[in-house]
């Protein structure tokens, strides 16, 4: 072995033991205390080695082929999410607590990848080198996640290899295969989409966790498979050129931006929720099929409900579409008689305050009809 491979190979199993004594005995998690370790083994193996420029040719192609995986990875996600439903973001979407969520994991992946980019461009053809830094770079996603899961106990530990280890192990082979390919910024720049997602987003796809782990595990392996292919393995880091990625750019963003509208409209979570129509009771003024956009009111906005609307209530743990009748007010209190257009009879129940949603006067034609024939099929 060369002696610049012994020295590096010493740097990696320092930083190898370190993180296992660390997520052993220690449990330091805070991810600045770890960004600063990360900070001191990159400043050295810089002073040792020296900085090698990130001069690859094709960062730009394989950065928009990224772009582009991610933008079809979150339709995918979030349009399956539509039938599985979202889970609400469980941190601070306000300026001042995003800065704060982001700062330090933002801190932590551009040193984790400069050290990587370090690591891993200093000893290309070494293979225990690799085999070192590459668990080394697992047990730094361990290290983030030690106190989340009991792993002395077989369900906490399970928990760790099954939601923690496995997707680390593909993300950072799909992150070594980055670096030594086109350098360290498109790293950094698949971890910034995927990872700030968690503090950005307002709500998940909620597949479960152990689908979701599945998702992005899998993940990475297919963008690495993509990118593979287009490289042309008869020349060193050259990629087959690509004229139609700025079309696909253009076409995944637009289509990503209506999903996220339909998303939003149908998550139940914002001001507005898109609804389908289930029945036939408001023929013809809305039909079965049709998507009503709700306006949700809060109880300080009751008045907004006139004799005529079309108010949106739960009954009996349904969502009802009904016009309002009738108005009474009893005790300070609304009370709604509704009845569907389609019906003979007013409705035999009364809505109370408490059981609005909100009201509409906006629908769309037709578009929910694929809606409801695949609930009509499943609840069959």
């Amino acid at each position: 072995m060369k002696k610049g491979y012994n020295k590096l190979l010493i740097i990696q199993i320092v930083l190898l033991i370190l993180l296992l004594f660390n997520s052993l005995l220690f449990k330091i998690v805070d991810t600045y205390e770890i960004t600063g370790i990360l900070l001191l083994f990159f400043i050295v193996t810089v002073i040792l080695f020296g900085f090698e420029k990130d001069n690859f040719r094709y960062k730009k192609d394989v950065l928009l082929n990224i772009l582009i995986s991610l933008l079809l990875y979150y339709f995918i996600t979030y349009f399956l999410g539509l039938f599985f439903g979202f889970l609400r973001n469980s941190y601070s979407l306000s300026f001042v607590n995003i800065v704060k969520n982001t700062f330090s994991v933002i801190l932590l992946i551009v040193i984790s990848e400069l050290l990587r980019y370090e690591l891993f461009s200093k000893s290309r053809g070494n293979k225990l080198c690799f085999i070192v830094g590459y668990i080394a770079f697992i047990l730094i996603d361990v290290n983030l996640m030690i106190n989340t899961y009991k792993i002395t106990t077989y369900l906490g530990l399970t928990k760790m290899i099954c939601l923690v280890v496995f997707p680390s192990i593909t993300k950072n082979i799909f992150l070594i295969y980055l670096t030594r390919k086109v350098g360290y910024k498109d790293a950094i720049f698949y971890r910034l989409l995927t990872e700030l997602s968690t503090y950005l987003l307002p709500i998940f796809p909620d597949f479960g966790e152990y689908i979701d782990v599945v998702i992005k595990t899998a993940l990475p392996v297919i963008i690495m498979i993509k990118l593979n292919n287009n490289f042309n393995y008869f020349e060193l880091r050259r990629v087959k050129s690509s004229r139609y990625n700025n079309r696909k750019l253009a076409f995944y963003s637009v289509i990503t931006f209506l999903l996220f509208i339909i998303v939003t409209l149908t998550s139940g979570l914002f001001k507005y929720q898109a609804l389908t129509i289930g029945s036939g009771s408001m023929t013809p003024i809305i039909r079965k099929g049709d998507v009503v956009i709700v306006k949700k009111l809060k109880k300080s906005e009751l008045n907004e409900i006139k004799k005529g609307s079309v108010l949106i209530f739960n009954h009996d743990n349904k969502i009802i579409v009904h016009r309002v009748v009738k108005i009474l007010n009893i005790d300070e209190k609304k009370y709604f008689i509704t009845k569907g257009d389609n019906n003979d009879t007013n409705d035999s129940w009364v809505v109370k305050e408490s059981e609005v949603i909100g009201i509409t006067n906006i629908k769309i034609r037709y578009i929910g009809i694929p809606t409801v024939a695949l609930n009509e099929l499943l609840s069959r």
